[in-house]
């Protein structure tokens, strides 16, 4: 790896730590997917792992080694991957990828509750049940803002890479 890319990961990596602590604390609004899918669709495929493995680890020295954090060391690498590989399709269609998105976004916070199996069978359906309308939320809000802001942002990140 070079240098240059070595920073962009770095970037990038700090760039999702911001997006998902600025937006943990606004109910609802979850844009750290949004970034993410953002970055995959911009970026080369190790580049977009290995940012979200870096966002990963950085989530856990913030907020501590929990089975949820591990959650996300599991699931943003995985999510990056799945974004990178349906690239050529989703550049041609921008509803697919909003959909995805919001997919995407709904399909972690299911996925958050998973860790509560740890406890109880009982409880984790519980979780899992209670969450479905935060989930269903998150994944709609998700699906607009990457309908409203993948463009502009897109054509930025590429100005900006063609620049280099």
């Amino acid at each position: 790896m070079t240098v240059k890319q070595l920073t962009k990961i770095a970037l990038m990596s700090a760039s999702m730590v911001c997006v998902f602590q600025i937006f943990s604390n606004i109910l609802y609004l979850e844009l750290i997917t949004f970034t993410i899918v953002l970055y995959a669709m911009t970026s080369s495929k190790r580049e977009a792992v290995l940012s979200c493995v870096i966002f990963a680890c950085l989530n856990m020295l913030f907020l501590g080694i929990t089975p949820w954090t591990c959650m996300y060391f599991m699931i943003y690498p995985l999510y990056a991957l799945v974004v990178v590989l349906f690239k050529g399709f989703l550049n041609k269609h921008l509803l697919c990828l909003c959909l995805l998105c919001g997919f995407l976004s709904f399909l972690c916070g299911q996925l958050l509750d998973l860790p509560f199996l740890l406890f109880s069978k009982h409880v984790a359906l519980l979780y899992w049940i209670s969450g479905l309308k935060t989930s269903l939320i998150q994944g709609i809000l998700s699906f607009l803002s990457c309908l409203f802001l993948y463009e502009p942002l897109s054509k930025r990140i590429d100005a900006l890479q063609k620049r280099q």
